[in-house]
């Protein structure tokens, strides 16, 4: 994967096969987004929501507009509060904003990641341990279809107070 282009609208799906291609694929995903982000994985992912340019983005997104919403949903957050994930104090400062939640029993451990950006683009890796996948910035039939999974796990999850505490 050479360039991620954030202004060709058109349906091509982007393959990547590594952190360094995975990561470029988030962040073009997250330059999209005007109001919503989802994100679905094990954990609060280092390589994709741990990135300064990533995070700022959030923040912008966030800020730019009340209406905005940043969701995670993951199977834990000990992880990420231990090796002070830089995402954690902007959940702690914008909590209107942005949700952490964790899975239900029934839907603990996913094998995939996926993120999704409004109601068009997405990133999905088919193994959480190793970062080979595909995103698309412009594909509603699919991600309406990764949504509604998304929704029906975050409807049997409940909510991540660890997250809210900024942690020192």
């Amino acid at each position: 994967m050479t360039d991620i282009s954030t202004q060709d609208s058109s349906n091509r799906i982007i393959a990547f096969d590594g952190k360094h291609e995975a990561a470029a694929a988030a962040l073009a995903l997250v330059e999209t987004a005007q109001r919503e982000i989802c994100f679905l994985g094990s954990d609060m992912d280092i390589v994709l929501l741990d990135n300064p340019a990533v995070i700022e983005r959030l923040k912008q997104l966030c800020i730019n507009s009340h209406r905005s919403q940043i969701r995670l949903l993951v199977d834990e957050t000990q992880s990420s509060v231990i090796n002070s994930h830089r995402l954690l104090p902007l959940i702690s400062k914008l909590t209107s904003s942005i949700s952490v939640h964790i899975l239900s029993e029934k839907n603990q451990r996913p094998k995939n990641i996926v993120m999704l950006a409004d109601h068009s683009g997405y990133l999905r890796c088919l193994n959480n341990q190793r970062y080979q996948g595909q995103a698309n910035l412009h594909d509603p039939l699919t991600v309406r279809e990764l949504k509604q999974h998304f929704e029906e796990c975050w409807n049997h999850s409940s909510a991540d107070v660890a997250t809210r505490r900024l942690h020192i």
